[in-house]
């Protein structure tokens, strides 16, 4: 087979490095003993993070919609 060219093709899989294909249908089903390690381990430390940083960002919201409301409404006062 030939290219735009006219020149003989190489066989393409050859000439590129292609990728493994991730086994993700090949899972192992973690023990209590793993998951527990794991709940310990990772999923305490972001729960306990998680927490005040949901709440201070729902802080942060509500701060920035009132001084969005303030200023609307200082702009409202100096237009009109």
């Amino acid at each position: 087979m030939k290219d735009a060219w006219k020149r003989e093709e190489n066989n393409k899989e050859e000439r590129y490095a292609q990728q493994l294909e991730l086994q993700l249908n090949k899972t192992v089903e973690a023990t209590d003993k793993e998951w527990d390690e794991w709940q310990e381990k990772e999923l305490n430390w972001w729960a306990e993070k998680q927490i005040p940083l949901v709440a201070f960002m729902a802080f942060v919201q509500l701060f920035v919609f009132g001084s969005m409301l303030v200023a609307f409404y200082l702009i409202g006062l100096s237009v009109g």
